[in-house]
């Protein structure tokens, strides 16, 4: 895939995640990041709205108490008390499906995301 549908890929899924308009976890307004549950590194689940929260910094990055990067159990835990353990389920297998994406593919998931 090139490098140049990666990063618009990227951009768009991350606009797509924040277009909730506020922190998923404290309410805040801004300023918001997108968070995936699963790395971005895998493939099968990183242009996945399902696999993405719209946090503020604090939640995402910066706090002690409650971030995604600094207190991850704590992070796992509320988003499947969030979003369910039918939605941790469902995410859990399909980020371990092998993909590769065509052309096609890649149109697709941009019109999705738009």
């Amino acid at each position: 895939m090139k490098k140049s549908n990666i990063n618009k890929l990227d951009k768009l899924w991350s606009e797509k995640v924040r277009e909730y308009g506020m922190c998923e976890k404290c309410r805040k307004l801004s300023p918001l990041n997108a968070h995936h549950f699963y790395s971005r590194s895998i493939r099968a689940v990183r242009w996945d709205v399902k696999n993405g929260f719209c946090l503020c910094v604090g939640c995402h990055t910066f706090s002690s108490k409650f971030s995604a990067h600094k207190t991850p159990a704590e992070f796992v835990e509320w988003a499947i008390e969030r979003r369910g353990e039918e939605w941790y389920d469902d995410l859990k297998i399909r980020k371990n499906k092998t993909v590769k994406y065509t052309d096609d593919d890649v149109s697709t998931l941009i019109k999705e995301l738009k």
